[in-house]
Protein backbone atom coordinates (compact mmCIF):
# COMPACT_ATOMS: atom_id res chain seq x y z
CA UNK A 1 0.00 0.00 0.00
CA UNK A 2 1.46 3.58 -0.87
CA UNK A 3 1.86 5.37 2.10
CA UNK A 4 -0.17 8.46 0.47
CA UNK A 5 -3.02 6.69 0.02
CA UNK A 6 -6.54 7.94 1.24
CA UNK A 7 -8.13 6.94 4.27
CA UNK A 8 -12.19 6.34 4.25
CA UNK A 9 -13.60 9.46 6.36
CA UNK A 10 -17.35 10.68 7.60
CA UNK A 11 -18.93 12.18 4.73
CA UNK A 12 -17.52 11.13 1.82
CA UNK A 13 -19.38 9.13 -1.09
CA UNK A 14 -20.02 6.20 -0.38
CA UNK A 15 -20.10 3.58 -3.40
CA UNK A 16 -19.67 4.73 -6.92
CA UNK A 17 -21.94 7.32 -8.47
CA UNK A 18 -23.72 6.50 -11.44
CA UNK A 19 -22.53 8.39 -14.50
CA UNK A 20 -19.22 9.67 -13.80
CA UNK A 21 -16.25 6.93 -14.13
CA UNK A 22 -13.69 8.98 -13.07
CA UNK A 23 -14.82 11.66 -10.20
CA UNK A 24 -11.90 11.87 -7.19
CA UNK A 25 -11.26 13.28 -4.37
CA UNK A 26 -7.61 14.92 -4.10
CA UNK A 27 -7.48 15.17 -0.37
CA UNK A 28 -5.51 12.86 1.56
CA UNK A 29 -2.19 13.41 -0.14
CA UNK A 30 1.23 14.24 1.32
CA UNK A 31 1.43 17.92 1.00
CA UNK A 32 4.10 20.63 2.16
CA UNK A 33 3.28 20.91 6.01
CA UNK A 34 0.40 18.36 5.85
CA UNK A 35 -2.01 16.74 4.06
CA UNK A 36 -4.05 17.90 1.30
CA UNK A 37 -7.68 18.54 2.96
CA UNK A 38 -10.30 16.12 2.15
CA UNK A 39 -13.75 16.66 0.96
CA UNK A 40 -12.49 20.34 -0.64
CA UNK A 41 -10.98 19.48 -3.93
CA UNK A 42 -12.49 17.29 -6.77
CA UNK A 43 -11.36 15.95 -10.20
CA UNK A 44 -13.78 14.39 -12.80
CA UNK A 45 -14.88 13.46 -16.06
CA UNK A 46 -17.34 15.54 -17.73
CA UNK A 47 -20.14 16.19 -15.44
CA UNK A 48 -22.76 16.23 -18.69
CA UNK A 49 -22.63 12.82 -17.48
CA UNK A 50 -23.70 13.24 -13.99
CA UNK A 51 -26.87 11.72 -13.64
CA UNK A 52 -29.86 13.72 -11.31
CA UNK A 53 -28.82 11.21 -8.58
CA UNK A 54 -25.53 11.89 -8.79
CA UNK A 55 -25.63 15.82 -8.96
CA UNK A 56 -27.84 15.43 -5.62
CA UNK A 57 -25.09 13.63 -4.03
CA UNK A 58 -22.50 16.05 -5.21
CA UNK A 59 -24.34 18.78 -3.94
CA UNK A 60 -26.09 17.31 -0.32
CA UNK A 61 -23.34 15.19 0.40
CA UNK A 62 -20.23 17.03 -0.57
CA UNK A 63 -21.46 20.57 -0.30
CA UNK A 64 -20.17 21.42 -3.88
CA UNK A 65 -20.38 24.87 -4.66
CA UNK A 66 -18.14 25.69 -7.78
CA UNK A 67 -17.82 23.68 -10.86
CA UNK A 68 -15.06 24.75 -13.07
CA UNK A 69 -15.26 23.75 -16.67
CA UNK A 70 -11.90 22.96 -18.66
CA UNK A 71 -13.75 22.23 -22.10
CA UNK A 72 -14.20 24.18 -24.65
CA UNK A 73 -17.15 26.07 -25.90
CA UNK A 74 -18.10 23.85 -28.58
CA UNK A 75 -17.93 21.35 -25.81
CA UNK A 76 -20.13 22.73 -24.05
CA UNK A 77 -22.70 23.43 -26.43
CA UNK A 78 -22.93 19.83 -27.95
CA UNK A 79 -22.62 17.99 -24.70
CA UNK A 80 -24.30 20.31 -22.20
CA UNK A 81 -23.44 20.25 -18.47
CA UNK A 82 -25.37 18.38 -17.07
CA UNK A 83 -27.58 18.46 -14.07
CA UNK A 84 -25.57 20.58 -12.17
CA UNK A 85 -26.49 23.50 -14.54
CA UNK A 86 -29.59 24.36 -12.60
CA UNK A 87 -27.90 23.37 -9.22
CA UNK A 88 -27.22 26.63 -7.18
CA UNK A 89 -23.39 26.38 -7.38
CA UNK A 90 -21.43 28.61 -9.31
CA UNK A 91 -19.83 27.89 -12.99
CA UNK A 92 -16.49 28.66 -14.11
CA UNK A 93 -15.59 28.07 -17.31
CA UNK A 94 -11.87 27.50 -18.03
CA UNK A 95 -11.11 26.55 -21.42
CA UNK A 96 -8.15 24.69 -22.09
CA UNK A 97 -8.56 24.09 -26.25
CA UNK A 98 -7.36 24.82 -29.20
CA UNK A 99 -3.70 24.24 -27.87
CA UNK A 100 -0.60 23.61 -30.56
CA UNK A 101 0.06 20.12 -31.51
CA UNK A 102 3.24 18.58 -30.13
CA UNK A 103 5.12 15.54 -30.65
CA UNK A 104 3.57 13.25 -27.80
CA UNK A 105 0.99 13.59 -24.95
CA UNK A 106 3.69 15.05 -22.86
CA UNK A 107 4.97 18.02 -25.28
CA UNK A 108 0.92 18.43 -25.33
CA UNK A 109 0.85 18.70 -21.56
CA UNK A 110 3.08 21.61 -21.59
CA UNK A 111 1.96 23.30 -24.65
CA UNK A 112 -1.07 23.69 -22.16
CA UNK A 113 0.91 25.00 -19.48
CA UNK A 114 2.43 27.64 -21.92
CA UNK A 115 -0.35 28.86 -24.14
CA UNK A 116 -3.03 28.19 -21.40
CA UNK A 117 -1.13 29.58 -18.95
CA UNK A 118 -3.31 32.64 -17.98
CA UNK A 119 -6.22 30.22 -17.66
CA UNK A 120 -4.47 27.73 -15.55
CA UNK A 121 -3.41 30.41 -13.49
CA UNK A 122 -6.75 32.14 -13.15
CA UNK A 123 -8.19 29.08 -11.70
CA UNK A 124 -5.59 28.89 -9.16
CA UNK A 125 -6.36 32.14 -8.37
CA UNK A 126 -10.26 31.46 -8.03
CA UNK A 127 -9.12 28.56 -5.73
CA UNK A 128 -7.37 30.74 -3.35
CA UNK A 129 -10.39 32.86 -2.94
CA UNK A 130 -12.95 32.10 0.00
CA UNK A 131 -16.37 31.02 -1.02
CA UNK A 132 -14.87 28.57 -3.89
CA UNK A 133 -14.62 25.67 -2.05
CA UNK A 134 -15.54 22.49 -2.09
CA UNK A 135 -15.29 22.65 -5.78
CA UNK A 136 -14.78 20.34 -8.61
CA UNK A 137 -13.29 20.23 -11.98
CA UNK A 138 -13.33 18.63 -15.23
CA UNK A 139 -12.76 18.14 -18.83
CA UNK A 140 -14.66 15.71 -21.22
CA UNK A 141 -12.40 12.85 -19.95
CA UNK A 142 -10.85 13.78 -16.77
CA UNK A 143 -7.56 13.05 -17.62
CA UNK A 144 -5.63 15.02 -19.74
CA UNK A 145 -6.52 18.86 -19.01
CA UNK A 146 -8.12 17.60 -15.72
CA UNK A 147 -4.42 15.89 -15.36
CA UNK A 148 -2.62 18.95 -15.75
CA UNK A 149 -5.11 21.36 -13.40
CA UNK A 150 -4.36 19.09 -10.63
CA UNK A 151 -0.97 18.13 -11.35
CA UNK A 152 -0.08 22.38 -11.35
CA UNK A 153 -2.15 22.61 -7.90
CA UNK A 154 -1.03 19.97 -6.20
CA UNK A 155 2.93 20.83 -7.03
CA UNK A 156 1.98 24.14 -5.57
CA UNK A 157 0.48 22.44 -2.42
CA UNK A 158 4.16 20.63 -2.43
CA UNK A 159 2.34 17.29 -3.03
CA UNK A 160 5.38 15.21 -4.12
CA UNK A 161 5.88 14.18 -7.63
CA UNK A 162 5.79 10.77 -6.92
CA UNK A 163 2.15 11.09 -5.89
CA UNK A 164 1.17 13.78 -8.08
CA UNK A 165 2.04 11.12 -11.26
CA UNK A 166 0.16 7.99 -9.24
CA UNK A 167 -2.71 10.24 -8.88
CA UNK A 168 -2.36 11.13 -12.90
CA UNK A 169 -2.15 7.42 -13.14
CA UNK A 170 -5.39 6.43 -11.22
CA UNK A 171 -7.11 7.48 -14.42
CA UNK A 172 -6.44 4.12 -16.01
CA UNK A 173 -8.96 2.39 -14.37
CA UNK A 174 -11.94 4.07 -15.85
CA UNK A 175 -10.04 4.35 -19.62
CA UNK A 176 -12.03 1.46 -20.79
CA UNK A 177 -15.84 2.91 -20.20
CA UNK A 178 -14.01 6.37 -21.70
CA UNK A 179 -13.06 4.80 -24.66
CA UNK A 180 -16.65 3.52 -25.39
CA UNK A 181 -18.49 6.71 -24.13
CA UNK A 182 -15.98 8.80 -26.61
CA UNK A 183 -17.34 6.14 -29.49
CA UNK A 184 -20.94 7.04 -28.85
CA UNK A 185 -20.26 10.35 -28.83
CA UNK A 186 -18.40 11.30 -31.93
CA UNK A 187 -21.15 8.92 -33.66
CA UNK A 188 -23.61 11.75 -32.28
CA UNK A 189 -21.74 14.41 -33.64
CA UNK A 190 -21.37 12.85 -36.73
CA UNK A 191 -17.92 13.32 -35.81
CA UNK A 192 -15.18 11.01 -38.27
CA UNK A 193 -14.10 8.29 -36.24
CA UNK A 194 -11.09 7.82 -33.86
CA UNK A 195 -8.44 5.46 -34.91
CA UNK A 196 -8.35 2.27 -33.42
CA UNK A 197 -5.40 2.17 -30.94
CA UNK A 198 -3.65 -0.77 -30.17
CA UNK A 199 -2.67 -1.13 -27.51
CA UNK A 200 -5.57 1.03 -25.90
CA UNK A 201 -3.95 4.11 -24.70
CA UNK A 202 -3.91 4.06 -20.95
CA UNK A 203 -2.16 7.24 -19.23
CA UNK A 204 0.83 5.88 -17.35
CA UNK A 205 2.72 7.56 -13.82
CA UNK A 206 5.97 8.05 -16.46
CA UNK A 207 4.01 10.55 -18.58
CA UNK A 208 3.44 12.92 -15.67
CA UNK A 209 7.04 12.54 -14.28
CA UNK A 210 8.20 13.74 -17.78
CA UNK A 211 5.99 16.69 -17.67
CA UNK A 212 6.73 17.57 -14.15
CA UNK A 213 10.65 17.15 -15.33
CA UNK A 214 9.85 19.60 -18.28
CA UNK A 215 8.28 21.97 -15.90
CA UNK A 216 11.53 21.78 -13.60
CA UNK A 217 14.03 22.31 -16.43
CA UNK A 218 11.95 25.55 -17.92
CA UNK A 219 10.31 27.39 -14.76
CA UNK A 220 11.92 25.61 -11.78
CA UNK A 221 9.30 23.91 -9.91
CA UNK A 222 6.10 24.70 -10.25
CA UNK A 223 5.68 27.89 -8.20
CA UNK A 224 8.29 29.37 -10.98
CA UNK A 225 5.52 28.02 -13.40
CA UNK A 226 2.52 30.18 -11.32
CA UNK A 227 4.84 33.13 -11.08
CA UNK A 228 5.46 33.71 -14.58
CA UNK A 229 1.85 33.78 -14.88
CA UNK A 230 1.29 36.66 -13.08
CA UNK A 231 0.21 34.57 -9.36
CA UNK A 232 1.71 36.27 -6.60
CA UNK A 233 3.06 34.63 -3.30
CA UNK A 234 0.09 35.97 -1.23
CA UNK A 235 -2.28 34.23 -3.74
CA UNK A 236 -0.44 30.80 -3.41
CA UNK A 237 -0.51 31.41 0.27
CA UNK A 238 -4.06 31.46 0.24
CA UNK A 239 -4.38 28.47 -1.93
CA UNK A 240 -2.18 26.28 0.68
CA UNK A 241 -4.01 27.88 3.28
CA UNK A 242 -7.20 26.76 1.81
CA UNK A 243 -6.22 23.26 1.14
CA UNK A 244 -3.91 22.13 3.13
CA UNK A 245 -4.01 20.73 6.74
CA UNK A 246 -1.67 20.52 8.88
CA UNK A 247 -0.43 17.01 10.52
Amino acid sequence: MRWWRRRARAGELRGPLEGLVNFRDLGGLPADGGTVRPGVLFRSDSLAYATPADADRLVRDLGVSTVIDLRGEYEVEQLGRGPLATARVDYVSAPIADVSGAEDLVGHYVAMLTEKGPVLAGTVRHLSCAGTLPAVFHCEAGCDRTGVLAAVVLGLLGVPEEAIAADYAATAAAMPTIHERVAVVVDRLGLPPRPALEPVWQPEAEMMTRMLDLVRERWGDMGGWALSYGLTPGELFALRTNLVVAV
